[in-house]
């Protein structure tokens, strides 16, 4: 079973910045999952928040008054900040990562990179420039999609991707799924009930569902931090987990 770092190791460092990327090599994480946001001058950054207020402060420290939107501030204007001091003292000095930054580290460190669907309210004009730089970084980049059109899509732009799905499962969903893709391209995600999957509004994870899902796909389980989840996880039969960071990988 694999293990996939929820915004990095979010637990142990600061989340979606390089400390927490390095944490999760440094202890085995097969996979990171990120968040990609765009800047106003059109540089793709690692951030999960519409704004940067709650991750980012001022050199001095100070939290930020004014609300800062993403795609209000150029790229050059973000460095002023500090994205690892809201964490902790340690992680003074930590900047906002750009998405290249991130992949190239994947490439270095023989990690995938499992990017989310936020990207998919992307303009055309930012999706654009967006997939023609995945096009350079297929071997470790992977898309999640909430949709079988969008699935459909990336599939045919990107036909040597591994993909992700985490939208709404059913049997109907699952054969149109296998009727343009591979099993082996493919993992599906469903969330295992507990405090950080309650806003969710898919099915949870149950074994009925779990089986259906691994004759189609790989099956991934989120987002889990406790080891009776894991138990359960393993009882699904899941092909990978994602945790924040409190479950290590067993080589760890």
């Amino acid at each position: 079973m694999l293990y996939q770092a929820h915004k990095g190791v979010s637990t142990d460092r600061p989340e979606n910045t390089m400390p927490a990327f390095n944490a999760a090599v440094e202890q085995g994480y097969d996979v990171i999952e990120l968040d990609v946001s765009v800047t106003k001058d059109l540089e793709f950054v690692i951030l999960h928040d519409s704004a940067i207020n709650r991750t980012a402060r001022k050199i001095n420290g100070e939290e930020i008054c004014e609300r800062i939107k993403i795609n209000n501030i150029d790229y050059k204007d973000l460095l002023e900040y500090d994205f690892g001091l809201w964490f902790s003292d340690e992680y003074k000095g930590t900047k906002i990562p750009l998405l290249t930054e991130v992949l190239d580290f994947a490439k270095i460190n023989n990690v995938k990179i499992k990017i989310d669907n936020k990207y998919q309210k992307f303009t055309s004009e930012q999706m654009n420039k967006f997939f023609k730089i995945l096009k350079l970084y297929t071997d470790v980049a992977c898309l999640t999609c909430s949709n079988l059109d969008e699935l459909k899509r990336v599939n045919q732009i990107f036909p040597d991707m591994h993909l992700h799905y985490d939208g709404p499962v059913s049997l109907e969903i699952l054969n149109e799924i296998g009727s343009f893709i591979n099993k082996e391209q493919l993992t599906v995600w469903i969330p295992h009930k507990n405090k950080n999957t309650l806003w969710v509004k898919v099915e949870f994870a149950n074994e009925k569902l779990a089986k259906m899902i691994k004759e189609y796909a790989s099956l991934g389980v989120w987002i889990i931090s406790e080891e009776s989840h894991l138990n359960e996880a393993e009882i699904l039969g899941a092909d990978i987990i994602e945790t924040n960071g409190q479950l290590k990988p067993k080589r760890c």
